[in-house]
């Protein structure tokens, strides 16, 4: 079995293929709450705990992800997750548009989050 988290899923699309190829989704970690539930009306994680909607800038939206993951671990009985898939916002590095405001530069630092996430979980593979 090959595991994955997902960082800023959105509606969980981008995961499909994932799941096609046999991946177990561990848990998935996205701001808005509409698309965590589009993600479990197509039964993205294998438990119902997996479904992290919160500001993964937050502590206790970290401190959700990574007991899932250990809970995950302990079930399953593995020693590590295989892949992290983060998506962060580009809006603030995109050279579209020059004119950035205050909150597109501050979704900069989603990038640092999903690294933060990274390095804790100790992942063989993770694509951002």
């Amino acid at each position: 079995m090959f595991t994955y988290v997902t960082l800023f899923s959105s509606a969980g699309v981008g995961c499909f293929g994932l799941k096609e190829l046999g991946f177990e989704c561990v848990a998935t970690a996205e701001l808005i709450e509409k698309r965590i539930n589009i993600q479990k009306i197509n039964n993205k994680c294998k438990y119902e705990s997996g479904y992290i909607s919160g500001d993964l800038t937050t502590d206790e939206t970290h401190k959700r992800l990574y007991s899932e993951i250990n809970y995950f671990k302990k079930i399953e009985k593995i020693k590590d997750i295989d892949l992290i898939v983060a998506t962060p916002p580009c809006q603030g590095m995109s050279v579209a548009n020059h004119e950035k405001k205050e909150e597109e530069l501050g979704r900069n630092s989603l990038v640092v989050e999903s690294l933060k996430i990274v390095q804790r979980s100790k992942t063989t593979f993770f694509y951002l």
